[in-house]
């Protein structure tokens, strides 16, 4: 039986005398289309560094474990065949000079852009063109990365995140800083991955950034679970008491609108 790609039991994090998370369970299966939903400062983007390792959990309370794949003792080789990670802080970093086909081999060596120390033979250079065509962005291979618009460049992360083929890709915050033009593009690479059988980790502030695709949705306040269950669970009442404000809420052919 396949282990789940992550479980979490009573994992707490503090830095600085904050406490980030505190007594977060969770189980995220193979082949799951997952949103993690809550204000900014809830610890969304802190449990994502748990499952990507840059945060240690505290190993002293009493029973609390992070197991990626099943390992507890897991490696970055692990973690990169589990998760492929986009975020804006990323996208920040690959403003310069290289083709946007470079900067999807980069995500095989974990580096910002390519250089001549690294070996790139013609299998490398074939799954960084398979990564870009998934998202529909193939066309833009031999285009620089300065070139691009703010939702072309963010489809050529998703590429860099898909490079190494990973089971999971997890999008931080996609939609920041995109105009409209750039969330219709980075929305339509989601679903495109979405119909293809790709496992998502939707990270969002926003409900209505969230795909007809995802099927569970975790909400996060102050650094814990707040709620997990299907997308009937996004409710005026459920959005309200999250943000504590009051929300309304529209769907229509399974898009989601919400406002305060």
């Amino acid at each position: 039986m396949n282990a789940p790609l992550v479980e979490m039991h009573r994992v707490r994090v503090k830095r600085n005398g904050n406490t980030l998370i505190r007594d977060v369970s969770l189980r995220i299966g193979q082949g799951e289309r997952i949103a993690i939903l809550g204000p900014n400062g809830s610890g969304k983007s802190s449990l994502v560094r748990v499952m990507m390792g840059d945060l240690r959990y505290d190993t002293s309370v009493e029973g609390a474990y992070v197991r990626i794949r099943g390992e507890e003792h897991f490696s970055l080789f692990d973690i990169r065949q589990a998760f492929g990670l986009v975020s804006g802080d990323l996208q920040s970093e690959m403003r310069r000079r290289m083709t946007a086909e470079d900067a999807v081999l980069s995500g095989l060596f974990g580096s910002i852009g390519t250089n001549r120390s690294q070996r790139i033979d013609e299998d490398m250079v074939s799954r960084a063109r398979e990564a870009l065509r998934s998202v529909g962005s193939e066309h833009l291979a031999d285009r620089t990365v300065d070139t691009l618009s703010m939702g072309e460049a963010r489809r050529v992360l998703m590429a860099r995140a898909l490079v190494n083929r990973p089971e999971a890709l997890i999008l931080d915050e996609p939609m920041n800083s995109l105009d409209l033009t750039g969330k219709h593009l980075v929305r339509g690479a989601m679903r495109s991955l979405a119909a293809n059988g790709r496992s998502l980790i939707l990270v969002t502030h926003d409900p209505s950034e969230i795909i007809p695709e995802i099927e569970r949705v975790i909400m996060m306040r102050d650094g814990t679970v707040h709620s997990d269950g299907g997308r009937e669970t996004i409710t005026e009442e459920s959005l309200s008491e999250l943000y504590g404000v009051p929300v309304r809420l529209m769907s229509t052919e399974g898009r989601l609108w919400a406002w305060s």
